[in-house]
């Protein structure tokens, strides 16, 4: 574990907001969340550090096909997640295309676990390249042959002014130094090139009403949470101009709010069960349901600019 200053402004001037464990342990292990009282970051101190925290990943995190499945319900319903995974992810980069106007290039996809989203860019003409550290990272590769690293950003080596777009989608929170993250990007970026980072909105109504409850914070793999201002703040620092700030999902993106009222129906936690043999065809059909649901109050706070999940869309000056 290591304790370390704040990733923005450099202070260590904090307090603790509150404690959460790891949804995945068993054991009694919590980890503080803290605010900067300088410029409002909240991150988890003291933390995993990065030779540790490959251990609080397991291999349920990330959706795969290869996922066992022993009963029929079960192959029904891994057959309709990736339907489903894929629509979103078409969807995602439309609007990539839409707000950058970019409808082809090099795209790099940094943290793209498995790949689908890649997968997704190569469908539409993109020139697909991906980096990902996690075993996942194999799958990628073996599975549907994309053209992924496996490794992190820096050990990747690529050369200056290379991607017309990076994307990375809830990965700048799982990274041990944000500010030198974007700052390899704005390196390997060609003029001109866009930058799209997904993010919790610790700003949100969610969060607001929900405190520590609040499913997006996925501690300690999520290491960093960050409202409007402390991102903008840090991709303005770097050299990068905002373009848009969008905080609409698709209408049918599985809503934090869910698991927020319901930990239980984690989609994450069907797998396990289904790795272990067993068949949770009530908390999935639970689950579909609750997220049918909760699309009116997601659309709303969306629309008054407090959607649960941000995503800032920038261009390297």
């Amino acid at each position: 574990m290591e304790h370390v200053a704040c990733n923005l402004c450099g202070l260590d001037t904090t307090q603790i907001l509150f404690k959460k464990r790891d949804k995945f342990e068993t054991v009694q292990n919590e980890f503080n969340v803290v605010e900067c009282q300088e410029c409002g970051l909240l991150y988890v101190n003291p933390r995993p550090d990065q030779e540790e925290i490959g251990t609080f990943y397991p291999e349920i995190y990330s959706w795969k096909e290869t996922l066992k499945a022993e009963s029929l319900f079960a192959k029904w319903m891994r057959r309709l997640e990736s339907i489903y995974r894929y629509h979103l992810l078409r969807n995602e980069v439309s609007k990539v295309v839409r707000f950058t106007g970019k409808n082809s290039g090099k795209v790099l996809d940094v943290g793209c676990g498995t790949g689908d989203r890649l997968d997704a860019f190569r469908s539409r003409g993109f020139d697909a390249h991906g980096v990902e550290p996690s075993p996942s990272a194999k799958y990628a590769k073996d599975f549907l042959k994309l053209n992924v690293v496996e490794g992190d950003l820096f050990s990747a080596h690529f050369q200056d002014n290379f991607f017309d777009t990076i994307t990375l989608y809830h990965v700048l929170e799982h990274t041990h130094n944000p500010m030198k993250v974007c700052q390899e990007i704005h390196r390997i970026l060609k003029e001109g090139g866009f930058l799209v980072i997904q993010v919790p909105n610790k700003d949100s109504f969610q969060f607001k009403w929900f405190e520590e409850r609040w499913a997006a914070f996925d501690v300690p793999r999520d290491l960093y949470y960050f409202g409007i201002q402390p991102l903008r703040s840090l991709l303005e620092r770097i050299g990068f101009k905002i373009v848009k700030i969008d905080h609409f999902m698709n209408w049918w993106h599985p809503p934090t709010l869910v698991l927020s009222l319901f930990p239980s129906l984690d989609p994450q936690k069907a797998w396990g069960e289904e790795e272990k043999g067993r068949n949770p065809i009530f908390q999935r059909m639970a689950w579909i349901v609750s997220t049918f649901l909760s699309i009116p109050f997601t659309q709303l706070e969306s629309g008054m600019g407090r959607g649960a999940i941000v995503t800032f869309y920038a261009v390297k000056k």
